[in-house]
């Protein structure tokens, strides 16, 4: 299999939110409920996207990584029945409710993470929105690895709105954040 590109990311992405638009309604100022209605549960929206990709997901926090996508070869030989351990990682999934000035982990744990695509999730504030996607370029952008990140579009971060409805893709390029069309 091909690496996971972000646009095909974003356009799985966008299809699944679509179809649970009302249940992530519902659940759009319950934190906790939100989030198992994103990662946690049976069918949350990265279950189905991996699932639209062909991919498998493990959403228990590997390595505080919130979801891992991956294939079945992924997984290191012999490995002990009914263990998780892999020796490559599809996508890199981070979800964070809260945005602010601690995105800057999410960020960097997605930096030191060996995986074909790194996503984080994410609903700005618009007053903040500017100056943190700002910050959050510069992380990357001082990474050794900026140059390579850029060319490959390997970094992405996606934004949810107050309307959950509303989404908006952003790719990391060198030059700044490349935006991505709300709808595909």
């Amino acid at each position: 299999m091909e690496k996971v590109k972000a646009l095909d990311f974003y356009k799985a992405w966008t299809n699944v939110v679509s179809e649970k638009e009302q249940e992530l309604s519902n659940n759009w100022y319950r934190d906790t409920d939100y989030t198992k209605s994103v990662i946690s549960s049976e069918a949350s929206v990265i279950n189905s996207v991996s699932e639209l990709l062909g991919l498998k997901c493990y959403n228990k926090d590997y390595y505080c990584i919130d979801s891992i996508l991956y294939l079945e070869e992924d997984f290191v030989p012999r490995k002990p029945k009914g263990s998780y351990w892999f020796k490559d990682i599809r996508v890199a999934f981070e979800h964070e409710n809260q945005f602010g000035n601690n995105l800057f982990q999410e960020v960097s744990h997605l930096l030191i993470t060996n995986c074909d695509l790194m996503v984080l999730v994410t609903y700005p504030h618009l007053p903040k929105e500017k100056d943190v996607m700002k910050y959050l370029h510069e992380i990357i952008l001082s990474s050794r690895r900026a140059k390579s990140i850029s060319d490959s579009e390997n970094f992405m971060m996606i934004f949810g709105k107050t309307d959950p409805s509303m989404w908006s893709g952003h790719i990391f390029k060198e030059s700044g954040w490349k935006n991505l069309p709300e709808k595909l």
